[in-house]
């Protein structure tokens, strides 16, 4: 299908007034980089993530309050609005108590208590924080009774820095549990009993539940408690009983069992379902892996292109990448999308987007080259454009409904990547029209020029020659 045939519009008319725009956008994004950064998230800065589902829908308010006690940030609110993908970012900070700890231990020789780690200048843990992963004797870590500690005085200093970060993420956890109760309520006695609604397998329910009841009770209020919540469906599908009778509801068990329910556990009105935390060496690695991977696709494009075209063709391709890229990121950075590695991907798919586009335009100026007609360079790439416009406006505007669609209706999550793609979409066709053509076409005047300026030299040395021949012969 063909929106547009022949076509005649003077695109490279309006080159060097779309260089010097491009230019301008080029650096206004390189300041807005320098001056404010870009908005790196915990893939790169390090941090947790924690997963929370709520009994109810999540109200404006609800997330006001949430950010107004604690330092995080709400990446996701679900499709029912019951669940949270709730971040941090600061686990560079155990790196830095890691350290404290490691100079400390290396100043006294041995550590005689927690109490003394806890006083170290730049280690701003608790004693009972320390206590949670720590002793100061090989003998006290292998003896306690449901922990893994380790021995302080013999750890390695990437262990320490593991188990510090280890506390910082239970102390995010913990303080963020304390605002989400004050928020939507913590029933009365939760402290001595277990949440019903905490487990995400039915087996490791059914296990906890038959320290309480027999058995066979167990396995009945386990399957009943899977089946009301959803356990193991899909995605978003998940709930948490409303009430703690809902767990027995519709079965047949002992009075001890309900009893022992009653007494022993009680239903939670948010539930924390997982967390995951990067650490800031990892996420160091992360930032110098994405740049690698970034570099290593121009300069494969830069090879590839000058291989199949021509070297001049290659670098001007490279330029348009960096071109698109940049500004993208300028606008990124503009209007606050946090850069993880979901928009690392969706940069790398806008540098094979945009060389797509500059490859077929490429391919049909070499063939119109290839025809022969008597035109000049410029007009050839008018032409070459015109005849791919179709192609070109077709794919982008396709391209661009689908990552609409996708922003608006994806979820916070995919916000970022819809966006990235959708704005470097449009500076790839927008590059691969003006940009790529404008610059082949000031390549082509400079060596016009050139080849003209070395064709005049020529013929004045050849007139200075025959002048020089023509004075001897008289003499």
């Amino acid at each position: 299908m063909r929106l547009f045939q022949d076509t005649n519009y003077n695109f490279i008319g309006l080159g060097r007034a779309a260089l010097i725009f491009s230019a301008v956008l080029m650096v206004a994004s390189a300041a807005l980089l320098i001056t404010r950064g870009p908005n790196f998230g915990i893939d790169f800065t390090g941090g947790v993530k924690i997963d929370v589902l709520t009994n109810r829908r999540v109200t404006v308010a609800d997330l006001e309050k949430i950010r107004a006690a604690a330092p995080v940030e709400i990446h996701s609110i679900g499709r029912a609005e019951r669940e949270m993908l709730i971040s941090q970012k600061g686990l560079e900070r155990a790196e830095d108590y890691a350290d404290a700890i490691v100079r400390g231990r290396r100043e006294v020789g041995r550590f005689k208590s927690l109490a003394e780690v806890a006083a170290l200048p730049g280690v701003a843990l608790t004693e009972d924080n320390l206590a949670t992963v720590f002793a100061v004797t090989t003998e006290e870590a292998e003896g306690a009774k449901g922990a893994l500690k380790i021995d302080i005085n013999e750890a390695a200093p990437d262990n320490i820095r593991e188990r510090v970060q280890q506390i910082i993420v239970d102390n995010t956890v913990g303080n963020l549990s304390r605002v989400l109760g004050a928020i939507f309520g913590v029933p009365a006695g939760a402290r001595e009993k277990t949440d019903i609604n905490s487990f995400e397998d039915a087996g490791l329910l059914k296990e906890e539940l038959a320290k309480y009841m027999p058995a066979g009770d167990a396995a009945v209020v386990a399957r009943n408690v899977a089946r009301k919540r959803a356990l193991g469906a899909q995605a978003g599908a998940t709930t948490l009983l409303p009430s703690l009778a809902a767990a027995y509801e519709g079965v047949k068990i002992s009075p001890g069992a309900r009893k022992a329910l009653e007494e022993d556990f009680y239903a939670g009105t948010f539930a924390i379902r997982g967390t995951e935390n990067i650490g800031p060496r990892v996420s160091r690695q992360l930032i110098g892996l994405a740049m690698k991977a970034l570099a290593f696709a121009l300069l494969a494009m830069l090879a590839y292109i000058a291989l199949r075209f021509k070297l001049a063709s290659g670098v001007v391709a490279v330029i348009s990448l960096i071109h698109d890229v940049l500004i993208t990121l300028g606008l990124a950075v503009l209007a606050g999308i946090e850069i993880d590695l979901t928009v690392v991907a969706a940069f790398l798919t806008v540098v094979g987007y945009s060389i797509n586009d500059t490859v077929v335009t490429y391919d049909r100026i070499r063939e119109d080259t290839r025809q022969g007609r008597k035109e000049t360079y410029r007009e050839l790439l008018n032409r070459a454009i015109n005849e791919n416009l179709s192609r070109t406006l077709i794919t982008g505007t396709g391209s661009l409904v689908a990552l609409l669609i996708l922003y608006f209706l994806g979820g916070e999550a995919l916000r970022g990547f819809a966006f990235v793609l959708w704005v470097g979409i449009v500076l790839g066709t927008y590059s691969s029209i003006y940009v790529c053509a404008a610059l082949l076409d000031e390549i082509n005047r400079f060596r016009t020029r050139r080849r003209k300026v070395q064709l005049e030299a020529k013929v004045t040395r050849a007139q200075v020659k025959r002048k020089v021949r023509k004075r001897r012969k008289r003499r």
